[in-house]
């Protein structure tokens, strides 16, 4: 089947804004030659709708998976929430189902979204996670992650990996650890980003520090209240961005500090080219778009986040960023560190590698 004017149904999870923004130049490169569907939810939802105004989008709620503000509690405050998520996995379904029938869907894209397929069409999968992170007194259990993805990616035809496989891995052991590496169904796509290296950037108009507050709350408000709270310390020209896509007012400038409670995908881009340094979670998405241009980074991952909290000692023992704890985090001394550490160095792997993606799906 040539994937040439189908009805493309592309499914988002709503966790942070990473798997929206990662997923804009696939969307880009199908809707050139298809008919787009979105469905997602949150803050996500909103943030692709002001970026493809064009294209139908459909409210899909998923998982709605609620966080805590003790980072160490996160992990048993999710296992809680387990029958809940199959719950919604079940529904998730069902609605799918239902939208296929209606709009005579002929193919389906999930990121990360596992009850998005159908029995009847063909259906891939977008993840960077074949394993998922638990804390070290559970670590003896993940593999039972990688059997709860096997289950899942019998409905999907083909599961794109949002990375490089060993050497020029950007996730490490979350995609090139165990033996559901050698499952037949893997396609790796190398990194994905909607952020572009602009070499034509005007030094006069340089950021000392770019600041991206993102992820789940309540975390993500967290973050945002230790960074203001210290900003007026840093030196230099600083921009905030607070990633709240549902925040309509515009921002606020005060000398050398500009705050923005959102921007498209093409402010972003100017903003993180004029950076000299950016202040962000160590989520996935976030690194890609930081290692796509090559910048200095200060990385603080969400307390909890296993996942995050995984990739951050990743990248500081490959020697990548500079990473800081949000507990007592001393913006001042860690931005000073950072400042002096190398850029990060991922010569020869792939970036936005649509091609290969468009050629498995039109299989």
């Amino acid at each position: 089947m040539k994937l040439n004017r189908k009805r493309v149904l592309f499914s988002v999870l709503n966790w942070g804004l990473g798997h929206a923004t990662r997923s804009i130049p696939l969307i880009k490169a199908l809707k050139k030659k298809n008919e787009l569907f979105i469905a997602s939810t949150g803050r996500s939802l909103i943030l692709l709708e002001q970026e493809f105004p064009e294209i139908k989008f459909f409210d899909l709620p998923d998982y709605k998976v609620r966080h805590t503000k003790n980072g160490f509690l996160l992990i048993p405050f999710l296992a809680l929430q387990v029958p809940f998520i199959l719950f919604r996995i079940i529904k998730e379904i069902i609605q799918t189902e239902k939208l296929v029938k209606k709009y005579n869907i002929d193919l389906i894209i999930s990121d990360n979204r596992y009850g998005v397929f159908s029995r009847f069409i063909p259906s891939f999968f977008i993840t960077h996670q074949l394993r998922f992170k638990l804390p070290k007194v559970l670590k003896k259990f993940e593999f039972l992650s990688e059997w709860y993805n096997r289950l899942f990616f019998k409905r999907y035809k083909r599961i794109f990996i949002i990375d490089s496989k060993e050497n020029q891995s950007l996730s490490g052991e979350l995609s090139n650890k165990g033996k559901i590496t050698h499952h037949n169904k893997l396609v790796y796509l190398g990194i994905l980003s909607s952020i572009t290296r602009n070499n034509q950037s005007n030094p006069i108009n340089a950021i000392d520090v770019l600041f991206s507050i993102s992820g789940p709350e309540p975390q993500r408000t967290y973050f945002e209240k230790t960074i203001l709270n210290q900003i007026n310390k840093i030196d230099g020209r600083k921009v905030v961005v607070l990633g709240k896509p549902d925040d309509t007012s515009s921002y606020k400038r005060l000398n050398d500090l500009e705050i923005y409670s959102h921007v498209s995908r093409e402010k972003m881009s100017e903003l993180m080219n004029r950076a000299k340094l950016i202040v962000s979670r160590s989520g996935y998405s976030t690194v890609m778009e930081i290692v796509a241009l090559g910048k200095k980074a200060l990385l603080v991952p969400t307390p909890g986040q296993t996942e995050q909290e995984y990739l951050a000692d990743y990248y500081q023992y490959k020697g990548l960023f500079h990473i800081a704890s949000q507990k007592n985090l001393d913006l001042k001394k860690e931005i000073g560190i950072a400042q002096n550490f190398g850029v990060s160095n991922l010569s020869g792997i792939h970036i936005n590698d649509t091609e290969k993606f468009l050629k498995f799906t039109g299989e």
